[in-house]
């Protein structure tokens, strides 16, 4: 009963260039019961430091990209949302496992992510 509760709780989340750093996290977090990290730059690596919670996704994207809207949905990959959240917003983000210790899989489905 409870992974069928658990994956009833899974909510697709829209992303849009108002959304401010910390409700994606937040809701992110309520969502998939895993951890989002947002960076200032597309770097994601070594170096990278974490966009301010309280910015707006458009103000810390790409400039050079028009900020659109996008959907997480639960069963993309972590690589295909990563790649998205780069194309679309121009901001770099790790989808991390739920300890919040270690980055997901790329090949993992969301889904699965939250069921570790």
């Amino acid at each position: 009963m409870n992974i069928f509760k658990a994956l009833l709780g899974l909510k697709d989340i829209n992303v849009t260039g108002n959304m401010k750093v910390n409700t994606l996290k937040k809701q992110f977090k309520e969502s998939f019961g895993t951890e989002i990290r947002v960076y200032k730059t597309l770097n994601t690596g070594k170096g990278s430091r974490p966009a301010d919670e309280k910015s707006t996704l458009a103000s810390i994207g790409d400039t050079s990209k028009k900020v659109e809207s996008m959907t997480i949905k639960k069963s993309k990959t972590v690589g295909k949302i990563e790649d998205e959240f780069r194309e679309v917003m121009g901001i770099g983000i790790q989808i991390m496992t739920p300890d919040g210790k270690s980055f997901a899989s790329n090949d993992m489905r969301l889904k699965e992510v939250s069921k570790l």
